[in-house]
């Protein structure tokens, strides 16, 4: 899975992270590692956008929840945009779309 980490502009505390590909257990920690990074520097609002991610699994879904967790310890959140096909599908069997969506 390769992503790329883009804070928006104008604010500190927001940042928006593009996935692409796969996220399952091979690549999960490095999205923890991008979120733990993120939330250190000061960043506690985080957009996963998912338009680009074909696959999403059991491993990346609690990876969405620790996220989220762990900006919600710092007073923020964490929440996904522009999910499709599979990605959709599986965000909405486990719940996590209504959970985690996105409302800008």
């Amino acid at each position: 899975m390769a992503f790329t980490v883009m804070p928006e502009t104008g604010d500190t505390r927001t940042a928006t992270v593009r996935l692409a590909g796969e996220l399952d257990m091979s690549t999960v920690p490095e999205l923890d590692t991008a979120i733990t990074q993120l939330v250190g520097t000061g960043r506690n609002r985080l957009v996963v956008d998912l338009a680009e991610l074909a696959f999403c699994d059991s491993t990346g879904l609690a990876c969405l929840v620790r996220g989220d967790n762990r900006c919600a310890e710092v007073g923020g959140w964490l929440r996904v945009t522009n999910h499709r096909g599979h990605v959709a599908r599986v965000l909405a069997v486990s719940g996590l779309d209504e959970f985690l969506q996105y409302q800008p």
